[in-house]
C-alpha cells in the first residue's frame, strides 16, 4: 500500500501551522490565506550530523572579510563596506518601486560574471530595460531558473561573484506541491541558497514583495536566514527612492543611499541640492537633517495667515503636527505674538518626511519670517532643538551637517549657543542663540520683538 505524502496547511501571512483547512487563520485572523503544503522537507547538502568541523576560537578570529565592491558607492555605504562573499541579502520593497532596476544598476558596475533569474519577467523584458539604462550585452547574463536545488547546482559549479534572483516568491522546487511563496518553499529555497552561497563564496542578492502595511509578502521568518536585509522605499511624491538597510551582519544598520528615478535607471545623489525659485519669499529657511550618517539638506516652509472662524488649525506636510503645535506655542508665550489668531501650514519641500528636533529652528524662524512677511538673509540656514522653556538646545553630530551646508554654498548659520565651542573649523559665519527670544535679533537684525499689532497686520 502507497504511503500518503505528508501534508500540512499552512497560512501564506503569518506562517502559522494548521492540522486540517480552515477558511480563517487562528493566528492571524486572516481570510482564505491557509493552504497545503506537501512534501517532507530536505536536508540540505552539508548540515547532515558531523558533516561540519568543530572550530577553535583562536582559528576564526581575525579571519579578515574581503569584501566586493558595487561599484555604486552610496550601496556600498550602506552595507558597510561592499559585499561580503557568501551572504545571502534580501532587498524588500513594495511592487514597483525599483527593486529589478535596482539589479540592473548594479550589473552595470559591478564586476564581470553578474547572473541574472528573472522569475517574474521574460529575458526580452529584462533586455527591453537593460537597452533603455543603457547596459552592453557583455554586462549581464540572464536565466528563467526558478528550482532554487537547480540555482544552487550552478552556484556551486561556476561560482560567480554576484548573483541576483527576482524574487524569493517565484521559487519553487520540483517534485513538491503546493504554489510558489509559500511558507515551506519559502523556507526551503532560502536555506537551499544560503547553503549554497557559503560553500561557493557567492553574494547571492534575492528581492521580496511588500505589503501594503510594509510587511514581507507572506510570512517574514526568513529574514533571520539573511545575512543583510535592505528596504527600497520611496518618499510621499513618488520622486526619490531611498534604500535602506533594516539588518545587517557585517556592518551598521540604518545608513540609507538617496536615487531618483528617471527614464534612464536611478541616478544615486549625494545630497538633495535645494533648487528654490525666489531665494527671496518669506517663510523658507534651510537646515539639515541626517539620514544615518547621511546630512541631507531640506527646506522648511512656513505659511502663516488669519485664521478663520473656529480653532486655529495647525497643518504639517512631512513633519510633525504635534511638534509645530508646541513650537507654535513656545514662540507665542516667549515673543509675544498672537498666534493664537492664525492658521500655521508647514511642509518640507520635496516630499521627504522627518522627526528630528534639530529642524525646530529652522521651523521657529520660517513661522516668525512668514508672520512678520520678511524673508531671511539669503545664505541662512538654523539648526537647534526648542525646548518647552523657550531654551535652544544642542544638535548631535554638528560636523557633517556644516560640511553639507558648505558644500550648497550657505553663508551664516543659526546654531544653539552651547554648540559654539564646539563647531568645527569652518567658514560659515556663527550666530549663536541661547533663547527663542534672540531670534528675531539674530536672524533679522532687529532689536526687539514683533508686536502684537504687527502680528496681527502681517497674518491679514
Amino acid at each position: 500500500m502507497k504511503k500518503k505524502a505528508d501534508s500540512v496547511f499552512v497560512c501564506r501571512e503569518c506562517g502559522a501551522e494548521h492540522p486540517r483547512w480552515t477558511g480563517r487563520c487562528r493566528s492571524c485572523n486572516s481570510w482564505n490565506s491557509v493552504a497545503e503544503s506537501r512534501g517532507t522537507p530536505t536536508v540540505s547538502a552539508g548540515r547532515g550530523p558531523g558533516a561540519e568541523p568543530l572550530l577553535s576560537l583562536a582559528e576564526v578570529v581575525g579571519v579578515k572579510e574581503t569584501r566586493l565592491s558595487s561599484g555604486l558607492a552610496d550601496i556600498d555605504l550602506v552595507l558597510g563596506g561592499g559585499f561580503v562573499p557568501g551572504s545571502l541579502i534580501l532587498v524588500a520593497g513594495e511592487p514597483g518601486v525599483g527593486k529589478s532596476t535596482l539589479l540592473l544598476e548594479l550589473a552595470r558596475s559591478a564586476p564581470a560574471g553578474f547572473v541574472y533569474f528573472c522569475g517574474e519577467e521574460a529575458p526580452a523584458q529584462i533586455g527591453s530595460r537593460a537597452q533603455r539604462l543603457g547596459l552592453r550585452d557583455q554586462d549581464l547574463r540572464l536565466s528563467r531558473q526558478s528550482d532554487p536545488e537547480a540555482l544552487a547546482r550552478f552556484i556551486l559549479q561556476t561560482r560567480p561573484p554576484l548573483v541576483a534572483i527576482d524574487s524569493i516568491q517565484t521559487l519553487s522546487r520540483s517534485g513538491t506541491s503546493g504554489m510558489p511563496g509559500l511558507v515551506g518553499q519559502l523556507r526551503e529555497a532560502t536555506m537551499i541558497l544560503l547553503d549554497a552561497a557559503r560553500a561557493a563564496g557567492t553574494t547571492v542578492i534575492v528581492t521580496g514583495h511588500v505589503t501594503k502595511e510594509g510587511n514581507l509578502a507572506g510570512p517574514r521568518m526568513i529574514e533571520h536566514m539573511m545575512d543583510v536585509v535592505l528596504y527600497l522605499e520611496s518618499d510621499r511624491l513618488n520622486h526619490f527612492r531611498i534604500l535602506r538597510a533594516s539588518k545587517n551582519r557585517f556592518g551598521p544598520v540604518g545608513e540609507v543611499a538617496l536615487f531618483e528615478m528617471g527614464a534612464a535607471g536611478l541616478r544615486s545623489l549625494s545630497g538633495l541640492d535645494i533648487a528654490r525659485s525666489d531665494a527671496n519669499a518669506p517663510g523658507r529657511v534651510c537646515s539639515v537633517l541626517l539620514e544615518g550618517s547621511r546630512p541631507i539638506t531640506v527646506e522648511v516652509q512656513a505659511l502663516v495667515c488669519r485664521s478663520t472662524p473656529g480653532p486655529p488649525r495647525r497643518v504639517a506636510e512631512g513633519l510633525d503636527t504635534r511638534r509645530l503645535t508646541l513650537i507654535a506655542a513656545v514662540l507665542e508665550k516667549f515673543l509675544k505674538v498672537r498666534l493664537t489668531e492664525c492658521d500655521i501650514f508647514a511642509n518640507l519641500a520635496g516630499g521627504l518626511d522627518a522627526d528630528e528636533p534639530a529642524l525646530d529652528l529652522a521651523v521657529s524662524v520660517a513661522i516668525l519670517s512668514s508672520l512678520r512677511d520678511t524673508s531671511v538673509p539669503q545664505g541662512l540656514a538654523c539648526l537647534g532643538e526648542v525646548g518647552l522653556s523657550g531654551e535652544v538646545r544642542a544638535v548631535a553630530r554638528l560636523a557633517p551637517r556644516i560640511l553639507d551646508l558648505e558644500r550648497l554654498g550657505f553663508k551664516s548659520l543659526v546654531l544653539p549657543d552651547a554648540d559654539r565651542e564646539s563647531l568645527p573649523v569652518s567658514r560659515l559665519g556663527r550666530r549663536p542663540v541661547s533663547h527663542v527670544g534672540e531670534l528675531i535679533g539674530r536672524v533679522f537684525g532687529d532689536s526687539g520683538c514683533a508686536s502684537n499689532r504687527e502680528a496681527i497686520r502681517c497674518a491679514e
